[in-house]
Formats: structure tokens, C-alpha cells, sequence
């Protein structure tokens, strides 16, 4: 069924994912999405939710599998979850996948990027089947905590009300062509910032002094913030993973080696919370952040890979 969902439908996708993740380690819908999903029902461009149920052999309507289509920009991302446990768990799917896409361009001609993990060739050809082709690839990579080297420079833990604005500043300078993580308002920053794991001492921020050129950083919050490891614990997963969830240095700074720094300031940030796996996202066309991940021990876990139509792909 493809609908957009109610509060009480909402809800329960979200334990479903939770659940799955739970079940398989590893997270379930990325942060867009699951925002999405709770925002008022009124609000506009609502997510469009297509959910398959298990009726089989009692009245418990089980959920089983979950697509999910947001609005993001200049597209619509496409996200499936399935219980790892459903039998046939990939038709199932491609059904929810292909049922979602078709309702949406019944109603919309704004274009479809659906995210997959680990591709493949039979999820190749259901997304040409669908118009879609390989757009972009994400490696997810891991590390065990705690790392041997510890950060060499002083950060300091982010002060919500204080520094959004400053922050927002090294944000959008650092991903001015990021089409994702670029462009955010202070709006779109206090979503992130009311989630329940949201935690300012996890967001390690470093200041340098407007006429300082050497890493002799305050840890008082006087100078201006000139880069930043935010980490997300996943708490829903066994074991928990902390994440460097956004990490940049202002342009300005750059060439000072402070990527390697900040890394290491979010890598203690999450061991020194009990934390023994680390994790991080990157594109695996940026080479010099993947040589820089691979250096300090982080390997491949899995690939995600975004589909989309040709004229997408190549805006």
C-alpha cells in the first residue's frame, strides 16, 4: 500500500527500522529520511511510505518491509527496509521498491534516486528496469576504537545557542558544492540538534585565533571556530558503532593537516564514551579522504550505491 502515512503509521515504521537494525547491526534509513518521517503530517511534500505486511497464519498483520520516498532538494530519495528474516526478502523488496516509484511518477515528475547496499547485478537491472543508473557511491568505513594516536590538537565541545551561526559558516564554506550537506539553514542545523542523540559534547569544535596561524588552539571558545568533528552514537545496534557523522575544515585552514586532527579528536571523543567500533561515510571518488581514512585503519564495510536517471546523473 502507498500512502502518506499518519502519525500512528509513522511511528511504527520507525520501530520496525529500529528493530531491523537491531536485528542486522547496522543502521537503518539515513537521518534525511527518518526526519521526514517526523514532521507533522500536514507538512508539505510529506514522504510517501509503501509498507508490506505479513498475513499469513494469524490476524498480526506483521510488518515486513518498508519504501520510503522524501523530498530532498532536486529529488525524491528512495530507501527500502526489510526484516532479514522474510522469506524471499529480495523480491519483496524490489515489489515495495517498484511500487513506490510508480505511484510517485503518477503524481510527480521530480526524480527518483533510490540508495542501495552493496549492489548486485540483479539490483543493477531492476534499477535500469526503473530508468535508473549507478550516480554516486558512498563507502561506509569501520575502525576498532580505541586508536593508537590521540588527537594533538584542543577542541573544545560544541555550545548549542552559541555557535550555530559560526558553525553554519565553516558548514557551508567547507560543502559549498555538496548537494546534500551544503546549503543548510539554522532551521535545518536544530533538527539534527533536537534527535535524542544529539549530544554537544560529542561535537568537537576547534577555534583559532583570526591572526593565528599555528595549532595552538583555545579551548575556551574565544577564537573562531575553524573546524569540527561532529560523532552520532548508534545506540539501536549491537555493538554500538559511533560515527563521525560530519567532519570539515573552513577553507581557509586548510593545508594544516587539521583533518587528520579532527578525525583523531572524534575518534577519542568515542572511545573515551565507551565505545569499541567506529564508523564514517565517505564518497569513494574523493580519494585523498579515503587515503587519509585507509592511513589511519579504517578498511571497507560496505558500499552504498545511489541510483538515479541519466539526466540526473549527469546535472
Amino acid at each position: 500500500m502507498a500512502s502518506s502515512p499518519t502519525i500512528e503509521q509513522r511511528a511504527g515504521v520507525l520501530a520496525f527500522v529500529d528493530a531491523v537494525a537491531s536485528d542486522t547491526g547496522t543502521p537503518q534509513l539515513s537521518d534525511h529520511l527518518r526526519l521526514d518521517l517526523g514532521r507533522a503530517p500536514d507538512a508539505d511534500d510529506p514522504p510517501l511510505l509503501v509498507t508490506v505486511h505479513d498475513d499469513a497464519a494469524s490476524a498480526r498483520h506483521t510488518l515486513i518491509a518498508v519504501a520510503q520516498l522524501s523530498s530532498a532538494n532536486d529529488a525524491w530519495i528512495l530507501e527500502v527496509v526489510v526484516d532479514p528474516g522474510t522469506s524471499d526478502a529480495i523480491a519483496v523488496r524490489d515489489d515495495a521498491a517498484v511500487t513506490a516509484v510508480d505511484a510517485h511518477r503518477r503524481h510527480r515528475d521530480d526524480a527518483v534516486v533510490w540508495w542501495l547496499d552493496d549492489p548486485t547485478d540483479h539490483d543493477l537491472k531492476v534499477a535500469g528496469d526503473l530508468g535508473l543508473d549507478v550516480w554516486r557511491e558512498l563507502y561506509e568505513m569501520r575502525r576498532p576504537l580505541p586508536h593508537p594516536d590521540r588527537a594533538e590538537v584542543t577542541t573544545r565541545s560544541f555550545r548549542p545557542g552559541v555557535d550555530d551561526e559560526a558553525w553554519l559558516r565553516v558548514n557551508n564554506r567547507a560543502f559549498a558544492s555538496h548537494g546534500e550537506q551544503g546549503g543548510w539553514t539554522l532551521d535545518t542545523f536544530r533538527l539534527r540538534q533536537a534527535e535524542p542523540w544529539f549530544d554537544p559534547d560529542g561535537f568537537r569544535v576547534l577555534d583559532g585565533d583570526d591572526d593565528d596561524d599555528d595549532d595552538d588552539d583555545d579551548d575556551d571558545g574565544d577564537g573562531q571556530l575553524i573546524a569540527f568533528c561532529w560523532t552520532k552514537l548508534h545506540t539501536d545496534v549491537d555493538p554500538v558503532v559511533g560515527e563521525i557523522y560530519v567532519i570539515a575544515v573552513d577553507p581557509s585552514a586548510h593545508g594544516r593537516g587539521l583533518g587528520r586532527q579532527l578525525t583523531l579528536a572524534g575518534l577519542d571523543s568515542i572511545s573515551d564514551r565507551g565505545v569499541t567500533v567506529a564508523n564514517l561515510y565517505v564518497d569513494a571518488g574523493n580519494t585523498a579522504a579515503v587515503g587519509l581514512y585507509e592511513r589511519l585503519g579504517f578498511g571497507i564495510h560496505r558500499r552504498r550505491v545511489a541510483f538515479a536517471p541519466p539526466e540526473h546523473s549527469t546535472s
